[in-house]
């Protein structure tokens, strides 16, 4: 079992540097939204950068209950987030919970396969895909293989049967005909805060209600269920908001500093943008002039998850190009 040393003055994001190799340590609560405080952590992510002895970036989670591997995969970001190749996950009890296989651009393919707690095999997918010429990847929609219940008991197979979704945020059941949603389907999400009904044909969603704790329905379909946020006049009023407001740094320039840097914020489900973080800064101040031009933007038209406002995470590239004359 590998032995994960947190010292007390844990700052939220921290370096290890030990035999020439350096990690990346980041503290996350039990519903994935980093935190400082370590009292509030439930798990560590590490990302360890290649070295001479290892040539691929790994990201690693591990529970601090008891220092039980959450997840592992190789990645290809500096944040651990682009998956390549196997990744691996565990309920903490330390049986596996998932498998998966991406590409080397991030996206998932091939087979993978989800564990129920008690280790028996839960649910199986097949994510198609193609490689053309240039090595670029086409992935179709994921057909489910088979489903069975905590006990073993087969609910799908082949793409037909009942099956259920979940994840810490939501949960779905219903049938499947020939690899596609048929028919009724119900759930939950956001904590069991809402409650939604669906109805599909041919895997196409037709129509669906959302209910909120005091009753309140919410009708959608597939276009009016679920949207992004809108910044007011569409992206490109935004970036020429971002170019004729951004206060390019004085020693910046001088420096001639090419490149991106990046503001993540939230869109909360009101449209306000609020929590905003330096998660790319190129030095020389032009981190913190994103940061003040940022949080001077309009308010959004905030995203919507089956007809309902929520908080959407959003990180916004702000490239940087000097000319030399």
């Amino acid at each position: 079992m590998r032995k994960i040393v947190l010292i007390s003055l844990l700052y939220l994001i921290t370096f290890t540097f030990s035999y020439a190799q350096v990690n990346f340590q980041t503290l996350y609560t039990k519903y994935g939204s980093i935190t400082k405080e370590l009292d509030k952590a439930y798990y560590v992510k590490i990302v360890t950068f290649p070295d001479e002895n290892i040539k691929d970036t790994i990201a690693e989670e591990f529970y601090l209950s008891n220092n039980g591997l959450k997840l592992q995969g190789k990645v290809s970001d500096f944040f651990g987030t682009k998956f390549k190749g196997k990744k691996y996950e565990m309920f903490e009890n330390g049986n596996l919970k998932s498998e998966q296989m991406y590409s080397n651009s991030s996206e998932q393919i091939d087979t993978a396969f989800y564990y129920h707690q008690n280790g028996k095999i839960k649910s199986i997918l097949y994510y198609p895909f193609s490689i053309d010429k240039k090595g670029k990847y086409k992935i179709e929609e994921p057909l489910y293989l088979a489903y069975a219940d905590s006990t073993g008991k087969i609910l799908l197979k082949n793409g037909n049967g009942f099956a259920v979704s979940e994840n810490s945020y939501s949960y779905e059941e219903g049938n499947y005909v020939d690899h596609k949603k048929q028919g009724d389907w119900k759930g939950h999400f956001n904590g069991k805060r809402y409650t939604f009904t669906e109805t599909f044909t041919e895997g196409k969603l037709i129509s669906g209600i959302t209910t909120d704790s005091i009753g309140n329905k919410t009708p959608y379909d597939s276009i009016t269920g679920w949207k992004e946020p809108a910044y007011p006049g569409g992206i490109s009023t935004l970036m020429q908001y971002i170019g004729r407001n951004y206060d390019y740094p004085a020693q910046a320039l001088y420096a001639g500093v090419n490149g991106i840097v990046e503001i993540e914020f939230i869109i909360d489900k009101s449209g306000e943008p609020r929590d905003f973080k330096l998660k790319r800064d190129l030095g020389y101040g032009t981190g913190e002039a994103g940061l003040r031009v940022a949080k001077k933007m309009k308010k959004w038209e905030p995203g919507r998850q089956r007809g309902i406002p929520v908080n959407v995470k959003y990180l916004l590239p702000i490239r940087l190009n000097t000319v030399q004359r």
